[in-house]
C-alpha cells in the first residue's frame, strides 16, 4: 500500500505470460490481493533488492517473468541542503498490459511503517491486478525501506512528508500526470499526507485498512480490539458447538489478563494480550482464540504457543523511529483507562515506544499537515475490516464530510488483513477507471466473506 523517462513499453515476454495467468487464478480462488501468495515470490522480490544494479532514467528488467523498468532515482536527504547527503530510491514500474496507457499510474504505498512497496506489492501479486490493464503501476521503496537507503544518515529526514515529496518527484520524473493513490494500513496514512501536500498530483484514492491522519493510532487502540474481541465473542455465542466448548472465555481471557500481568505464567498478561491483539488481524487465526485463551486457563499453553511469544520489546530502524517519535498519527500522548482487556497491553507498547523514543532526535511537524482537507474533490474509496481491531470503520468515521465524492466499504468479520479474492481488486479497478465513486458496484465482495470453522476441542 507508499509517488523526461522514455515512455514504458509494453510487457514483451510472451513466454513467460503464463505467470500473469497463474497469479490471476490463484486471485479468482480467493487468495486475494493484500496477503503474500508463496514464500518463493517473496525471496524472488528479496533477490531483486539485493541485485539492484539500475540507474535513471528506468532501465528495463525483468520482475517474476513480466517486463518491468527498473531504476534508482536519486534526492537528497535533506531538501534544504542541495549540496548534502543523497538518497537513492528504488523505483519499479510495471506497464500497463494495454496500450496506450493511461497518463495517470497507480501508486502502491507500503504498511509499516518500514515495509518496502517493491517486495510487498510482488509478494501480493499487484503483476495481476486489473488495475495495471489501462494504467502502470509505480512502486517506490520509501526513503529508509527496502534498496532506499535503509540506513539513514540524518533520522529526523526519514519522516512521512519527506518520503511522500519524494513520490511526487518520482511521478514528474516518469511524466504522470497524476496518481491514483493506493496506502494500505500506514500506507494509507502516507497516502494521505502526500494528498495534503500534492493535492494537484492525485486522482483517485484508495484507503486499505487505514485511519485518518487526524486521529491518534493508540488514541482508540484498546477500545479497538475490545469491539473486535466482542465481534468474535458474539460470533462464538452464535455458534452452537463454540458456545458449549468455550462458554465465558472472554471474560476469563480479561482474568488471565490481570492474573498473569501479577503474576506471570508462560508470558505475562500484557504478552497475552498482545498475542490475541495479532490474532484477531486475521479472521482465520482469530477463530482459534478462545480455544487458545480456555486452554490457558487450564493450563496447557501449547496452542498459545504456537501464536508466538507476543514479545512487547520496540526495536525501531532510522526510518520508523523518524515516524513513530515525531508523527502526530501515532497518538504516543494516548491515556487510559479505556474500560477494556487491552488497557494494560495498549498502557505497555505506548511506554515501550515512549522509552524508545527517548534518544531518537526529534523535529517538528506542521499541525496543518496532520489535517484533512476542509472539503476535496478527489475521490475517495475506503476498504475496511468489519471487525479490525486497530484500524475500523470508526477511525474513519468523518471520511464524507471532507470528501464528498467517498465510498465506505466494510466487510463484514474480516480483520486487518483482506484476502477474500479478487473481487476486491475489481472494486478498486472499476473506481480508478470511473474516477468517481457515483454508479461504483460495491457490491461485487457480498457473500465472500467466510468465517472458518471455531477451532474445537478434539
Amino acid at each position: 500500500m507508499s509517488r523526461t523517462a522514455p515512455r514504458v513499453p509494453r510487457r514483451a515476454h510472451r513466454p513467460r505470460r503464463w505467470v500473469v495467468w497463474l497469479l490471476a487464478c490463484l486471485v479468482a480462488a480467493g487468495i486475494g490481493l493484500g496477503i503474500v501468495v508463496g514464500i518463493d515470490r517473496a525471496f524472488y522480490a528479496d533477490q531483486v533488492q539485493q541485485s539492484w544494479p539500475w540507474s535513471w532514467p528506468p532501465e528495463p528488467c525483468v520482475v517474476q517473468g513480466i517486463d518491468a523498468r527498473c531504476g534508482t532515482f536519486v534526492v537528497e536527504e535533506n531538501r534544504a541542503m542541495p549540496n548534502g547527503r543523497t538518497i537513492g530510491l528504488h523505483v519499479l514500474v510495471l506497464p500497463a498490459s494495454s496500450e496506450p496507457a493511461r497518463r495517470d499510474a497507480v501508486a502502491y504505498l507500503a504498511g509499516g511503517p518500514g515495509d518496502a512497496a517493491i517486495t510487498q506489492a510482488i509478494d501480493q501479486g499487484w503483476q495481476a491486478s486489473a488495475l495495471n490493464t489501462y494504467r502502470d503501476i509505480l512502486l517506490v521503496d520509501q526513503r529508509g525501506t527496502g534498496g532506499s537507503n535503509p540506513h539513514a544518515g540524518d533520522v529526523t529526514q526519514y519522516g512521512t512528508r519527506m518520503a511522500m515529496d519524494d513520490v511526487d518527484a518520482v511521478r514528474a520524473a516518469l511524466g504522470y500526470r497524476q496518481l491514483d493513490l493506493i496506502g494500505s494500513s500506514y500506507g494509507a496514512t502516507a497516502a494521505q499526507v502526500y494528498l495534503v501536500l500534492h493535492p494537484a498530483s492525485v486522482r483517485t484514492l484508495i484507503l486499505s485498512g487505514g485511519t485518518a491522519i487526524d486521529v491518534g493510532f493508540f488514541d482508540s487502540y484498546a477500545v479497538n480490539a475490545q469491539r473486535a474481541l466482542d465481534q468474535l465473542a458474539g460470533l462464538c455465542a452464535s455458534d452452537p458447538g463454540c458456545r458449549k466448548a468455550f462458554p465465558g472465555w472472554e471474560r476469563r481471557f480479561g482474568e488471565l489478563v490481570k492474573a498473569w500481568n501479577a503474576t506471570p505464567a508462560r508470558m505475562t498478561g500484557n504478552e497475552l494480550a498482545s498475542v490475541v491483539q495479532l490474532m484477531l488481524t486475521d479472521l482465520t487465526k482469530a477463530v482459534r482464540i478462545p480455544l487458545v485463551v480456555s486452554r490457558a486457563a487450564q493450563g496447557d499453553f501449547s496452542p498459545l504457543t504456537e501464536q508466538g511469544s507476543g514479545d512487547l520489546a520496540v526495536d525501531l530502524n532510522p526510518m520508523g523511529s523518524s515516524i513513530w517519535c515525531n508523527e502526530p498519527w501515532t497518538g504516543l500522548d494516548a491515556k487510559g483507562p479505556w474500560g477494556t482487556h487491552f488497557d494494560s497491553l495498549t498502557t505497555a507498547r505506548i511506554a515501550a515506544f515512549r522509552n524508545a523514543c527517548s534518544s531518537v532526535p526529534k523535529r517538528a511537524e506542521p499541525s496543518a499537515l496532520w489535517t484533512l482537507p476542509v472539503s476535496s474533490r478527489v475521490p475517495v474509496l475506503a476498504l475496511v475490516g468489519g471487525a479490525d481491531p486497530q484500524d475500523p470503520v470508526t477511525n474513519l468515521s468523518d471520511l464524507k464530510q471532507h470528501f464528498p465524492d467517498s465510498r465506505t466499504v466494510i466487510f463484514p468479520h474480516i480483520g486487518h488483513q483482506f484476502g477474500i479474492g479478487g473481487c476486491v481488486d475489481q472494486i478498486m479497478a472499476e473506481f480508478v477507471d470511473r474516477g468517481t465513486t457515483r454508479g461504483l458496484d460495491t457490491t461485487r465482495c457480498d457473500g465472500a466473506v467466510v468465517v472458518p470453522p471455531f477451532d474445537l476441542p478434539d
